[in-house]
């Protein structure tokens, strides 16, 4: 792919391996394009292609950025201890960047990214855990003080196992009241000969733990990417990676319920391999038609309402549908008559579009 236009598209197995198949494409597909741009061309992925097979499958004739999983002990580790206080803050609103060199299966830069507004979203979602934690805490904590135990010791090690599952929460204060009972199984008032046995019940409270939260926030809005051009500098890294958005959302419009193939059951390999053929051409419409009308909108200094009503010059396609949902086309016997319920929004984005588009909404 290159920035927004689809240039590939393939048909797998369900049961393909990704990361055998992404080698395959970047040895194949990748030193077709190498021969066809006269140029070098640098592989975006994600964090399903990363694993040191991969890296030392491509990396001799290839540039890549992709990002770590943070499953890898090296990945946690880093994250830990990078520190908002030692990155550098970047031209883009809210990054900031720290990188360093490391050898994992071929020689590479890892760049720690730190985002604000990420960092923002994830803290919403913290306090939110962190609430749920505390209503399902309560109520096991309730659930507890019923419970009996033989002696203090097994109370106090039941205490201790129930906290550990706890991710943001600690053991603040505990009572232990012994009483004697009936033995188990025994019901009913005890009778003067019975022998009654010693219990204990556990009455504890607890409130948030302020160390662990701090080291899961410590962790929030960082990311990690990794490269093997030493050419691009680190914040060139990240606005590229960052460019695989507008990838991801050409295949979010190919998901969309809109596009209706959800609806559609086809069995045979062969009607298959023909519908993501014709998926494939209408995401290549789409971005063609997308990439026209924004460079007409900065060209014209012209700006079009988004789904909130503000202006943008960067609209989607989609919203554009949107906008065109409700034109009605009268036709007399077989003959068009008039387009009905164009607006003014309407013929301003056909003018955009050309002379072309004006002619068969207007004519």
């Amino acid at each position: 792919m290159s920035k927004e236009l689809p240039l590939f598209i393939q048909t797998l197995s369900g049961n393909a391996s990704d990361k055998k198949h992404f080698r395959e494409i970047a040895r194949n597909y990748g030193n077709f394009l190498k021969e066809s741009w006269d140029k070098d061309c640098i592989w975006v992925w994600d964090s399903a292609f990363y694993s040191k097979d991969n890296l030392k499958a491509i990396s001799e004739n290839h540039k890549w950025i992709t990002r770590v999983p943070e499953t890898l002990s090296e990945a946690k580790e880093l994250l830990k201890i990078s520190d908002l206080k030692d990155m550098k803050q970047t031209s883009l609103d809210g990054y900031s960047l720290l990188s360093t060199e490391i050898v994992y299966g071929v020689k590479q830069r890892w760049i720690v990214v730190f985002s604000q507004k990420a960092y923002e979203r994830e803290s919403k979602t913290l306090k939110k855990s962190i609430t749920k934690e505390k209503e399902t805490i309560e109520k096991q904590v309730w659930h507890f003080s019923n419970d009996d135990f033989y002696c203090k010791e097994d109370a106090l090690a039941a205490l201790e196992e129930m906290a550990r599952e706890w991710k943001y929460h600690k053991v603040k204060d505990f009572t232990i009241e012994e009483s004697r009972k009936k033995k188990e199984g025994n019901v009913g008032r005890p009778k003067k000969n019975d022998v009654l046995q010693m219990m204990c019940n556990v009455t504890a409270s607890f409130e948030e733990d302020g160390e662990k939260i701090k080291k899961v926030l410590f962790r929030k809005g960082k990311f990690i990417l990794a490269t093997n051009d030493d050419k691009m500098s680190d914040e060139e890294v990240l606005k590229t990676y960052k460019d695989q958005q507008s990838v991801e959302r050409g295949f979010r419009f190919l998901k969309d319920p809109l596009f209706f193939a959800h609806s559609i059951f086809l069995k045979n390999e062969s009607r298959i391999i023909a519908l993501v053929m014709i998926m494939g051409l209408a995401l290549m419409i789409y971005s063609i038609a997308q990439r026209k009308l924004r460079e007409a909108l900065l060209r014209e200094n012209q700006a079009i309402p988004n789904q909130t009503g503000k202006p943008t010059k960067k609209p989607t396609m989609r919203r554009v549908f949107q906008v065109f949902e409700g034109i009605t086309v009268l036709y007399e016997k077989e003959t068009r008559v008039m387009i009905m319920n164009l607006n003014d929004m309407h013929r301003k984005i056909l003018a955009l579009f050309g002379n072309k588009y004006e002619k068969i909404y207007c004519a």
